[in-house]
C-alpha cells in the first residue's frame, strides 16, 4: 500500500489573522504595512520537528516519487519563483540543470530542503554538451571532458546524485561510420555511468533517454530510475508506448521506469506542457500523467517528473499548484 503524509499537522498549517479598527479621521496619511510571510511551525520547534519527522518518514516508505527538474541558471532571482527551496514539500527529488557551481544561497537552499528529505541531484545533458562543442576534438573526447567537469562540479557541492540525458540512436539504418561515432559516443556514457556508481554507491543515478540502443547495457542496470522522455508527447497513449520499445530490448529493466513531461509556461504561446487526452481534449500533461501512472500496467510506475517545474509557481489561486494536485492524484492523504 503506498505511504502518505500523515494530516495529524493539517489543523496547525492554519494561521489566524487580526485586525483593529480605525476611523475615517485615520485615513489622512498612508503608511505602509509590513507583510510577513510566516513559516508553518516557527512558533512551536516542536510541532515542525514532528511534522519533518513525518515528512522524512513518507518519502522513505513506499510511494509513487515525484522528481522536477528546476533551472536554477538565475543567481539572483528577483522573486520566490526561482528559488528551488519553495517546492512543494513532498517532492521527492530536485534536479538542477544549470551547469557550473552552486551559489552560497543555493546551497543553503538544498540543505533546507534535506532537512524535509528531499535530495538534490545535479543534471547533465550530452546532447547539450555535444552541440555546444566546438569541432576541434572528436565528439567522444569532447562529451568526455564535459562529463568530468560536471562530475567534478556536483561532488564539490555535495550533491546527492546525477541525472544523465543521453539520446543514442537506432542502429539499424547507419552507415558504418555513423555507427562508429555513436558507439565511440555509447562507451563513454556507459562508463561514466559506471564509475559515477562505483563512486557514489549510496548515491542517486538516473538515466534519460533511449537505453534500448545503448551498446553497453550493463550500465543501465546501474541507474535507480529510467526516465521516459515525454516533453514531446502528444497524447497520454505515448507514455505506455515509450516505456514498452525500450524494455522490448533484453536487459532494460522493466521495474523502474519514470516519466517525465513539462509543466506549462505561465505564458505560453504554444502546447509546451499539453497532450491529448483519453478523450482527445488538450490538457495539462503533468495531471494527465499523474491519472496515468494509477492505471494498472505490465511495467513498473516508479513515479512522474516535471521538467522545468518552476512555471508552476505563478499561480494566484496557490504556487505550485498543478504539481501539488499531481503529487495528491498518486500520492492522497487519509483524509481523502
Amino acid at each position: 500500500m503506498k505511504r502518505t503524509i500523515s494530516n495529524i499537522f493539517c489543523g496547525a498549517a492554519l494561521l489566524l489573522a487580526t485586525s483593529a479598527g480605525s476611523s475615517c479621521d485615520d485615513w489622512t496619511e498612508n503608511e505602509k504595512i509590513a507583510v510577513e510571510n510566516p513559516v508553518f511551525g516557527e512558533d512551536d520547534p516542536g510541532l515542525y520537528a514532528r511534522y519533518l519527522a513525518s515528512l522524512r518518514a513518507y518519502k522513505n516508505g513506499d510511494h509513487y516519487r515525484t522528481v522536477v527538474w528546476f533551472d536554477n541558471s538565475d543567481k539572483r532571482p528577483v522573486s520566490r519563483g526561482g528559488f528551488f527551496s519553495d517546492v512543494p514539500d513532498s517532492v521527492d527529488v530536485v534536479a538542477l540543470t544549470a551547469g557550473g557551481r552552486l551559489t552560497a544561497e543555493e546551497l543553503e537552499q538544498a540543505e533546507t530542503l534535506r532537512e524535509k528529505g528531499t535530495k538534490i541531484i545535479g543534471a547533465f545533458d550530452c546532447q547539450a554538451a555535444l552541440a555546444r562543442a566546438e569541432d576541434t576534438q572528436a565528439p567522444e573526447e569532447r562529451l568526455s571532458a564535459a562529463l568530468a567537469e560536471r562530475f567534478e562540479e556536483i561532488e564539490a557541492d555535495g550533491l546527492d546524485g546525477l541525472t544523465l540525458r543521453y539520446e543514442s540512436t537506432d542502429p539499424t539504418f547507419a552507415t558504418e561510420e555513423e555507427l562508429r561515432v555513436q558507439r565511440a559516443l555509447d562507451d563513454v556514457v556507459a562508463g561514466a555511468l559506471a564509475e559515477w556508481r562505483e563512486s557514489h554507491p549510496g548515491g542517486l543515478l538516473l538515466f534519460e533517454g533511449t537505453p534500448q540502443w545503448l551498446s553497453d547495457l550493463s550500465a543501465v542496470a546501474l541507474c535507480d530510475y529510467l526516465v521516459v522522455r515525454c516533453l514531446d508527447a502528444e497524447s497520454v497513449y505515448d507514455f505506455g508506448v515509450r516505456a514498452r520499445r525500450m524494455c522490448a530490448v533484453e536487459g532494460i529493466p522493466s521495474d523502474r521506469f519514470l516519466w517525465l513531461v513539462s509543466a506549462v509556461p505561465p505564458s505560453a504561446t504554444d502546447a509546451t506542457g499539453y497532450l491529448a487526452d483519453a478523450s482527445g481534449a488538450s490538457v495539462r500533461a503533468v495531471g494527465a500523467l499523474a491519472e496515468w501512472l494509477l492505471r494498472p500496467e505490465d511495467i513498473g510506475k516508479a513515479g512522474m517528473g516535471i521538467m522545468n517545474v518552476q512555471y508552476d509557481y505563478y499561480n494566484s489561486a496557490m504556487i505550485y499548484r498543478y504539481t501539488k494536485e499531481a503529487i495528491e492524484t498518486l500520492n492522497p492523504s487519509p483524509k481523502n
